[in-house]
Formats: structure tokens, C-alpha cells, sequence
């Protein structure tokens, strides 16, 4: 009798456990274990044992049941395809807008869970440097960073996406970019297969001009013997009278230490601190008017921004937009910082005289104009900018 007491006790307690996991224990027990004659009560017992038996086979068939189920579905979903692609970009290792371009593909990767993987390469090792635009076009590169001013053999108008004399200054064109700017480019280069995304590094105006001599006035502009790094600025201060000459970026160093060239303009003051440029030119001029800002963009090959899903082109654009005030506001803060390094160094700092940006603004006018009258997507470009330029000037947004 105590036996059989316990046995229920025991199976009571084990029913009750399932009952609560099952919600079945609350009909059962009660009849089980109330009322009934002993024999009726014995009989009761082998009858929960073997319900026992059931309801544990049923647990656990259902939560096999549910592992199968996850572990086939798991098994079952694909893989997701990882798109590998190829930057190369036009600057060397070392220079900060190579950094901004491995930041992109970093940011990309992150945000796509390793999806689309780029893999970023220096100017020169992959394509020549220079040619980056044509291999983004044949599809040798899936992607180059540069100038848009490398570009121009194909579309004369894109100077207006970059820096040029009385141009925008970066605030100024990241808000015309996105409101008409970003779209004329993108309609221009999707014709030569090639997808424009947007500026990937935007920097605040650059260094009017480094110099061996002195200007003062524009009678010292006369016969200067200037590097000059674009065709627009070369077309424009021959017409000032200077005399232009085109070097690489590379060579301006030596060129200046060795009197080839007397001047030079040359990007922001930070990164030209870091060329050691105060070495070899005594006078550094400050003014906007030449190049109030200067940028590097992002090209895909065209075939391969189509074959991107919509979510992967929407990474691309917001990681381009990202590094882009991300590098702007870097590089504002570290231009802050060196030119009190020039200052230190015994380098002049000085403005550019006022009669000397008013001939570098008639100039530059007179051949945009020229320029406009030959290609009338060049014209809709610059009226387009210039319109944006007059707006900003109202709402003084410098």
C-alpha cells in the first residue's frame, strides 16, 4: 500500500511536470488520483504510465521534429554571393585621399555583411596611372577614384565637378550636386558606360599658388613661370601672361628647387606640407578664386553597376556620401594646423593681391564663355552652376 502510495506520488509529480508543459495535467490527475476504489486507483496508475510514455514520445517527436526542420532549413538557404570588385584610385600609398578610398571599401563591406567586397590598389598597380578612366570603360577595373578633371577628353564640361577659377566652393557644390549636378553627370557618363556615383573626397580650397618670387601685383604674374595642373587653368593664365607649364604632381619638388618653374599650384595645405613643399618655395598665397574647392570621384564600369542589387547600389552611394564630409571636415581641421606650420617654418603667408584675382576671374569668364559656344552640354553645365552660385550668394552660403 505505501508502495503503490509513493509509485503515484512519483508519477504524480512527473504528470504534473508534463501537465504544465502540455496543459493536459489539470484533466487527468484529478480523476486519477481522486475517488475510485483501490483496484480502480491501481488500474488508473498503469493507465498514466503508459499516458506517460505518449505524451513524452510526442515531446519528443515534435521537438526532433523542429531541429530537423531548422537544421534542413538552414541547410536548404543559399549561400549569398559575395561580389568582388577592383578600385584603383589616382592617388600613390601615403596620400589621404588613398586612405578615404580603403575607408570606402571598408565602409562597404561592413554595411553590406561582406557582400560586395572591394578590393582598393594605388595609382599604377593595376592600370597605368592616368588611365583610370579608360579602364573603368573597358571593364579592366570594375571601379577607379579621380579627378573629374581627368575626364575631360570625353566630357569637357566635367570641370564643373570639380575645382575651377570663380567655381563653387564645396558647401556650395555638394548642394548642387545633389540638387542638378550629380544627374547631368550621371546622364553624360552613363553614354560612355560608365556609372558616375558622386564625390568620394571633397576638400576646401586649395593653395592659390606656392612661389619662389613674390607676387604683389599683376605685373608680377607676367612671364611666371607656373605648373598648372588642369587645361582649364593652363588656357587660362597664359591669357593672364603667364607662362604655363604642365608637370606632374610628382615632379613639382625637384622642378622648384631646381628654378625649372618659379610657381606652382598644388592641392590643400596640409597635404602639401606633407610634399615638403615650404623647402622649396618661400611664398604661399591663400585665396579661394583659383580652386574654392577640389574633389575625387567614384566610376563604375556600367555593366557592373547594373548588375548590383538595388540594396548594394543604395551602400555604394550612402558610403561614397559618408567619406566625403568625413574627409572634408578632416581635412579643414588638419589645414588649420599646418598653416600655422608654414607661418613657423618662415614660409610667407600671405593673400593674393585683389588686382590679380579680378584678371583671374575676367579671364577665366572669357574662356568658359569660349568654351560654352562650342558644347552645349558644357553650356547647361556651367549656366546650371552659375545659377546655384547666384542663390548661394543671396543666402550668403559660402
Amino acid at each position: 500500500m505505501q508502495s503503490r502510495h509513493i509509485t503515484c506520488i512519483i508519477y504524480f509529480g512527473a504528470m504534473e511536470e508534463m501537465g504544465k508543459m502540455s496543459g493536459i495535467f489539470p484533466v487527468f490527475v484529478p480523476y486519477i488520483f481522486l475517488g475510485g476504489s483501490k483496484m480502480k486507483r491501481g488500474r488508473m496508475v498503469i493507465v498514466a504510465l503508459v499516458l506517460s510514455v505518449l505524451v513524452i514520445g510526442m515531446f519528443a517527436s515534435c521537438g526532433g521534429s523542429k531541429a530537423a526542420e531548422a537544421e534542413g532549413a538552414e541547410a536548404a538557404a543559399p549561400a549569398k554571393e559575395v561580389i568582388k570588385w577592383r578600385l584603383q584610385s589616382w592617388a600613390p600609398a601615403g596620400d589621404r585621399t588613398y586612405e578615404a578610398a580603403e575607408r570606402f571599401a571598408e565602409l562597404v563591406k561592413e554595411a553590406s555583411d561582406g557582400q560586395l567586397e572591394i578590393s582598393t590598389y594605388t595609382a599604377g598597380s593595376v592600370i597605368p596611372g592616368g588611365k583610370e578612366f579608360d579602364s573603368v570603360m573597358s571593364g579592366s577595373v570594375e571601379a577607379v577614384h579621380g579627378p573629374p578633371g581627368w575626364t575631360i577628353g570625353y566630357i569637357p564640361g566635367a570641370v564643373f565637378f570639380t575645382q575651377y577659377p570663380g567655381g563653387l566652393t564645396s558647401n556650395q557644390l555638394s548642394m548642387w550636386m545633389k540638387l542638378e549636378g550629380r544627374a547631368m553627370a550621371q546622364d553624360l557618363y552613363d553614354e560612355l558606360g560608365v556609372h558616375y556615383v558622386g564625390i568620394l573626397t571633397l576638400s576646401p580650397a586649395e593653395v592659390w599658388a606656392h612661389s619662389t618670387k613674390p607676387i604683389d601685383s599683376v605685373a608680377d604674374i607676367q612671364g611666371l613661370k607656373i605648373r598648372l595642373g588642369t587645361t582649364a587653368l593652363n588656357a587660362i593664365f597664359k591669357k593672364m601672361g603667364a607662362t604655363p607649364v604642365f608637370l606632374p604632381g610628382g615632379e613639382i619638388y625637384e622642378s622648384a628647387k631646381r628654378g625649372v618653374i618659379d610657381a606652382f599650384e598644388y592641392i590643400n595645405p596640409s597635404l602639401n606640407w606633407d610634399m615638403g613643399f615650404h623647402e622649396v618655395a618661400d611664398y604661399m598665397y591663400l585665396s579661394p578664386s583659383r580652386a574654392p574647392c577640389d574633389t575625387q570621384c567614384i566610376y563604375i564600369n556600367g555593366d557592373k553597376w547594373n548588375e548590383l542589387p538595388d540594396n548594394l547600389k543604395a551602400i555604394v552611394n550612402m558610403a561614397t556620401d559618408q567619406i566625403a564630409r568625413e574627409y572634408y571636415t578632416t581635412t579643414v581641421d588638419r589645414d588649420t594646423e599646418a598653416v600655422q606650420k608654414y607661418i613657423d617654418a618662415g614660409t610667407t603667408v600671405a593673400p593674393v593681391p585683389q588686382d590679380v584675382i579680378d584678371l583671374l576671374n575676367e579671364k577665366a569668364l572669357e574662356y568658359f564663355q569660349e568654351e560654352s559656344a562650342k558644347d552645349a552640354n558644357y553650356k547647361k553645365i556651367y549656366d546650371s552652376a552659375m545659377a546655384w552660385k547666384k542663390v548661394c550668394e543671396q543666402f550668403d552660403i559660402k
